[in-house]
């Protein structure tokens, strides 16, 4: 198997961890913030997905900047 395929497979399984890490990292995150309460649950989920997707872009953006 080539190193590339290899990367690819750990990578795979790194996503479904740290996807299911964040999505619960965010919700604990979330609890208790005044301007989230209330929110409907279409709201909530549009917040939820905003802030996980703002993490991911500033981690790639930090990941590009790291010097190794």
């Amino acid at each position: 198997m080539s190193k590339m395929k290899i990367i690819d497979e750990i990578a795979d399984a790194q996503v479904s961890h740290i996807k299911e890490t964040l999505y619960e990292a965010v919700n604990w995150a979330m609890d208790g913030v005044e301007e989230f309460e209330g929110l409907d649950s279409e709201d909530y989920n549009h917040v939820h997905n905003a802030i996980m997707v703002s993490t991911i872009e500033k981690l790639h953006t930090d990941l590009d900047n790291y010097e190794y």
